[in-house]
C-alpha cells in the first residue's frame, strides 16, 4: 500500500484502516492520539489489517485505546479496503475478528468501487458469559438494570460476537442516551463494559435506534448494535426478520435467521488516503 493509511465511513461511523507492519504500534496513547478528531487523523477507531490473505487478520480500536471485538460498519469498511487495494481477489471472502470469524461480500459499481457490503455477522448469544456478565447462568432478558444514579432501566443483553444492552422505549430521547449510556457501559453487571441502544419499534420489520458505543460514546450509526438491536427485536416478537434498521447516520438491512445466524447489509464509503506527517510520528510511541 502507498499510503501510510485510509479512511472510510458506514453511515457516518468512520475508521483509520492500517496495515500491520507499516503502521504506528497501536498502543493506547498511540491509538488514542490517531483518532483525536484536533491533533491526529480523527475517526471513531482504527482497523488493523493483519493476515493479508484470506482468511483475513482484523483488530479493531476503539479511540480510547481499548480493543473491540467486532464492528458492522467496521467491517464493511474493512471488506472495501480489502477489494480495492488488492488484498481480496474474490467478491466473498473471510474475515478473522476477536469477536470470530465472518464472511464479507462485496458489491461492485461499474467504475470498480464497491459501494455496499453484505456480511454474515455470525451467531449471537443470550449466555450471560458471552455478554461478559459474571455470576449467573440465566439470560439477562427484560430485566431491570439500576444506575448508579437510581434510574432504572428494563431491557436485555445479547452477544453478536461484542456484547450489548438493548432497551426500548415509546419515544426516541437523545437527552437520555446521552446522559445514561456512559451509566451503563460502566454499569456493574457488566465488568467488561457494554454496547447500549435505545430503541423504538416503527413497523413489523422496522425500527429506530441510538447508540451508545462502548469506548467511543455516542455515535451515528453502528452494524453490531444494528444487528444486536434487531436481535432482541424480533427475539421478543416486537418485529420479524428482515429488520430495517434506521439510525442518525443512515439505514441498515439486518437479518435474523431461526439459526440464530445474522447478516447485515449497508453501504460504505472511501473519505481519504493519506500519510502521517514527520511532526505526527514524532508524538507517536
Amino acid at each position: 500500500m502507498k499510503t501510510d493509511f485510509v479512511k472510510g465511513h458506514g453511515l457516518g461511523n468512520d475508521y483509520i484502516v492500517m496495515v500491520e507492519g507499516a503502521s504506528p504500534k497501536m498502543t493506547e496513547a498511540n491509538v488514542r492520539l490517531l483518532c483525536d478528531r484536533n491533533y491526529g487523523i480523527g475517526s471513531d477507531g482504527i482497523l488493523l489489517l493483519g493476515q493479508p490473505t484470506p482468511p483475513f487478520g482484523l483488530r479493531i480500536f476503539n479511540p480510547d485505546g481499548s480493543e473491540a471485538e467486532k464492528s458492522g460498519n467496521g467491517l464493511r469498511i474493512f471488506s472495501k479496503f480489502l477489494y480495492e487495494y488488492g488484498y481480496a481477489k474474490e467478491l466473498s471472502f473471510p474475515i478473522d475478528t476477536k469477536g470470530g470469524r465472518v464472511r464479507s461480500t462485496v458489491t461492485v459499481g461499474a467504475d470498480g468501487r464497491v459501494t455496499a457490503v453484505k456480511v454474515d455477522m455470525g451467531r449471537y448469544s443470550f449466555n450471560p458469559s458471552d455478554v461478559g456478565i459474571l455470576g449467573r447462568s440465566n439470560p439477562m432478558i427484560e430485566e431491570v438494570l439500576r444506575l448508579e444514579d437510581g434510574t432504572e432501566i428494563r431491557g436485555s443483553a445479547v452477544s453478536v460476537g461484542n456484547p450489548h444492552f438493548v432497551f426500548f422505549v415509546e419515544k426516541i430521547d437523545e437527552d437520555f442516551i446521552h446522559e445514561k449510556g456512559r451509566m451503563i457501559e460502566h454499569n456493574k453487571v457488566f465488568p467488561k463494559r457494554i454496547n447500549t441502544q435505545m430503541v423504538r419499534v416503527i413497523g413489523r420489520n422496522e425500527i429506530e435506534i441510538r447508540i451508545w458505543e462502548r469506548g467511543a460514546g455516542y455515535t451515528l450509526a453502528s452494524g453490531s448494535s444494528s444487528c444486536a438491536a434487531a436481535t432482541i427485536a424480533v427475539h421478543l416478537g416486537r418485529v420479524q426478520s428482515p429488520v430495517r434498521v434506521h439510525m442518525p447516520g443512515g439505514i441498515l438491512m439486518i437479518e435474523v435467521d431461526e439459526n440464530h445466524e445474522i447478516r447485515m447489509e449497508g453501504p460504505v464509503e472511501e473519505v481519504m488516503t493519506g500519510h502521517l506527517s514527520p511532526d505526527l510520528k514524532k508524538r507517536l510511541e
